[in-house]
């Protein structure tokens, strides 16, 4: 017969795991999130609904192909209207007033980050009493435009619909490719920058140094 005390401390020490054993799970739980990471991380940024009709097209500056895909999203008819966001940076405003006609173009010309142009944008579809507008930007900054712009547009009746423009960007192996690394993790300490209030140039020139050496050709 098994000793009362022995079974006592038998039964505490089922509950107890052992060092090594910790680390084991530890281990495996960090492995997971690695590889959730890994698979879904660039997935997650991109965003591409489906268009349909609508107030008024928005393009974003910053990336090539947004301009050919907001005139393309108007041409097909989806609006008569384009907001140019940051419309005088790399010749976003010239170029739109080159291909389309002007009356049909607005210039937006003071966002200096993905945040102003949700506030920007707003006061300009409230001027001229736009209720819904479909968004255009590149795939992998889509996910950090509808976050910037959900946080401004909350509570509002606006509707918004985010299309994205196609580039090389690869969202299922980001980590195969140096540039789309980079853009990687330039977008999520983007998110986490404007989730505590960073925003702007000068927030981008500060990312911009310390990323470009490393995950940049």
């Amino acid at each position: 017969m098994v000793p009362q005390k022995i079974i006592s401390s038998q039964n505490r020490n089922k509950g107890i795991l052992s060092p090594t054993r910790k680390i084991r799970n530890m281990f495996s739980a960090v492995l997971l999130l690695f590889l959730f990471f890994l698979l879904f991380a660039g997935r997650f940024l991109v965003i591409d609904e489906e268009p349909k009709k609508v107030d008024t097209i928005v393009v974003l500056s910053g990336g090539d192909g947004r301009l050919e895909k907001a005139i393309e999203l108007y041409e097909s008819g989806y609006a008569s209207k384009l907001i140019v966001s940051n419309g005088l940076a790399d010749g976003l405003w010239e170029n739109a007033v080159r291909l389309l006609p002007n009356s049909s173009i607005i210039l937006e010309g003071k966002a200096e980050s993905t945040y102003d142009s949700a506030v920007y944008v707003k006061k300009l579809m409230n001027k001229y009493k736009f209720h819904s507008a479909i968004l255009v930007s590149s795939d992998f900054h889509m996910r950090r435009v509808k976050y910037n712009f959900h946080r401004v547009y909350k509570g509002s009746d606006h509707e918004l619909i985010y299309v994205a423009n196609d580039t090389s960007y690869n969202p299922n192996v980001w980590w195969m490719n140096k540039r789309s690394f980079g853009i990687t993790i330039s977008e999520y300490v983007k998110i986490i920058g404007n989730t505590f209030g960073v925003h702007g140039n000068e927030a981008k020139r500060t990312l911009y140094r310390y990323f470009e050496m490393f995950f940049y050709e």
